[in-house]
């Protein structure tokens, strides 16, 4: 089965490639490994026979409405590319939109 970590060169996607990679067909995928999900660059083929994408990438930019332009022009691309290639399942892991939480000491 191939897996195509979106945000794959990053922290979390190298941990998660690092995990999966004696089980599967795992592709690191990135602007810097010529997939860019802003620009289309890459998806369809870096799609091609994948069953999963998960979805670790970053924003460029930390201002909030930046942030919610990208992940949703991402997203959109994601999906449609996905769904041209057969892709069976996408898994998305965000902290968009969730609060700082401090404990109490």
């Amino acid at each position: 089965m191939k897996i195509v970590i979106i945000g794959g060169t990053g922290l979390i996607g190298r941990q998660l490639e690092a995990m999966l990679q004696d089980k599967y067909e795992v592709l690191a995928a990135s602007p810097g490994t010529g997939v860019n999900t802003l620009t289309k660059e890459g998806l369809n083929e870096a799609f091609q026979n994948a069953s999963v994408v998960i979805d670790v990438s970053n924003s460029p930019s930390f201002a909030d409405e930046d942030v919610m332009a990208c992940f949703k022009i991402s997203t959109e691309h994601l999906l449609a590319a996905e769904a041209e290639a057969g892709v069976e399942h996408h898994i998305v892991l965000s902290v968009v939109g969730t609060r700082q939480f401090q404990a109490n000491p």
